[in-house]
């Protein structure tokens, strides 16, 4: 968990890092992703690690949410820190759903928002530019 935090803080927080800091290469699932800056429009899977991006302070940076309400019941101080990014689907998001958002980056787990065989995977979002951490 620590090295996870530590990563996600890696390539999304600006506040901490600056210009000189990049590129970061983070590794995700066994492959090295670069990112040459921090992620600018993020869409987030899944209610823990939604509320890590929120710890570190990012919704400015968080176009969107995805798989919470299908899965979880939202508590008041959750939906404070959510405020008015959306949520872009309740429980798996499509390609279509989030090609619509135009994300440059997509934290999801593995087996849950990412799947071998399904839609949305490091491989085919990297065809459109979209830059994955997933959670394994």
């Amino acid at each position: 968990m620590k090295k996870l935090f530590i990563s996600l803080l890696s390539v999304l927080s600006a506040s901490v890092a600056s210009a000189a800091d990049f590129p970061v290469t983070i590794e995700s699932c066994g492959t090295p992703v670069t990112f040459s800056g921090p992620p600018k429009r993020a869409v987030i899977n899944d209610l823990n690690m939604a509320e890590m991006a929120f710890a570190l302070d990012l919704q400015d940076r968080i176009v969107g949410l995805t798989g919470i309400s299908g899965w979880y019941k939202m508590t008041p101080e959750f939906k404070k820190a959510m405020g008015s990014i959306p949520e872009l689907a309740p429980k798996y998001p499509t390609l279509e759903t989030l090609l619509a958002a135009e994300p440059d980056f997509f934290f999801a787990g593995w087996n849950y928002g990412m799947k071998v065989g399904g839609e949305v995977t490091p491989d085919t979002l990297s065809k459109y530019g979209i830059k994955t951490f997933v959670l394994e």
